[in-house]
């Protein structure tokens, strides 16, 4: 569990009267890792409501870097922007944001009033099999949340992290996972008191043994998706399999919590590789379905599943909405799984591409 407050506090805490009266002006940023969800977000209600909890595991070399500096003027209405990512404009980023800080308007009022120059940088390539939405949006959002802080004074303790995953979701479902360390848990469920729709929790009842968990990312393809993650989402609203699907995330976030509890390896990459799979059956299920699978794909899957049944390492395979495959495995088995990867896996990628990381730490304040 945690020690964050009820969901109850968002409300308040984002209704605050009167702005200062003060111009400030200062630089800021944030550095924002990604992750991969264990158990799938898929399907979503308006407000960026998910339709069944997820538990994600926090990566720590796949972050997004993101500096702002900003003029608050106040009485003189209106907001500039001005957005650039890896140094070059992005006008469709650009857009995707300034649609983002007008509907946060009257959770960051001092929004109304402030100028803002983004710059933005990742620290992997696009479209690699990393939800890049996800670190983007959670350094925006600890950015906003410190930038209101500047301005308006501290928050009141432990709400700035609640605040930041919030503001997060608002840009995309995910970003809300990216705020901690180790594992995250987003989405109302009976067995975590303080679980939220509106903000993630971070999930700490693991066993000792998931403390040093590896991510080999396996790039089959580095092109932009057919179909989008937005689109795919929309689709669970006519998928004949979604309320069954929405049921077994439940329960499969139950048993997962059994299993990491108890250290229950074959337990874990049992649901984490069935939690893959459903995400893919809802995709190739929908009206109109689709895949993204890619042959390369289900042969790394095969591959994965014929070296753990030989060796008994402890390695597992999950995916995105995507043909790229994330390879989680134990440190202590990082010798062998890295030399299987080498030997059989690397082939099946795009130019022999693979990106290593790992269990992070959460996000790291930039010190200007």
């Amino acid at each position: 569990g945690s020690d964050l407050p009820p969901a109850s506090g968002i409300r308040t805490l984002c209704m605050i009267p009167e702005l200062p009266d003060q111009t400030h002006s200062g630089t800021l940023g944030w550095s924002c890792p990604s992750n991969i969800a264990l158990v799938k977000y898929w399907g979503k209600k308006p407000g960026q409501i998910p339709m069944n909890p997820s538990l994600s595991m926090t990566l720590q070399e796949a972050r997004t870097r993101m500096r702002i500096q900003y003029a608050y003027v106040p009485g003189k209405g209106g907001r500039r922007l001005r957005f650039r990512f890896e140094g070059k404009e992005a006008p469709a980023f650009e857009q995707r944001i300034n649609r983002y800080l007008e509907g946060l308007v009257s959770e960051l009022p001092v929004l109304l009033h402030t100028h803002l120059e983004i710059d933005s940088e990742n620290s992997f390539p696009h479209s690699s099999g990393i939800a890049s939405s996800a670190s983007a949006f959670g350094a925006l959002a600890l950015c906003l949340v410190q930038l209101e802080e500047e301005i308006r004074g501290p928050l009141e303790q432990g709400r700035f992290w609640q605040k930041a995953s919030h503001l997060a979701r608002l840009g995309s479902g995910s970003a809300s996972r990216s705020m901690y360390p180790g594992f995250a848990l987003w989405g109302r469920h009976e067995t975590w008191e303080d679980s939220s729709d509106e903000f993630a929790i971070p999930y700490q009842d693991f066993h000792s043994s998931f403390g040093d968990l590896r991510d080999a990312i396996l790039v089959v393809e580095s092109g932009a998706k057919p179909v989008s993650s937005s689109a795919g989402h929309s689709l669970m609203e006519t998928n004949p399999f979604a309320r069954v699907r929405f049921a077994q995330a439940r329960e499969n976030l139950d048993r997962l919590h059994v299993a990491m509890g108890e250290g229950d390896w074959q337990g874990f990459i049992g649901l984490m590789e069935e939690e893959a799979l459903s995400l893919h059956a809802m995709m190739m299920t929908g009206r109109p379905g689709y895949l993204l699978m890619q042959p390369e794909t289900v042969s790394i899957l095969q591959g994965i599943r014929a070296f753990r049944e030989e060796t008994g390492c402890r390695l597992g395979f999950t995916l995105d909405a995507g043909a790229n495959v994330h390879l989680l495995y134990a440190g202590e088995d990082a010798a062998r799984v890295e030399a299987f990867i080498s030997s059989e896996l690397l082939r099946h990628c795009e130019n022999g591409r693979l990106i290593r990381d790992r269990m992070g730490e959460g996000p790291q304040k930039i010190h200007l």
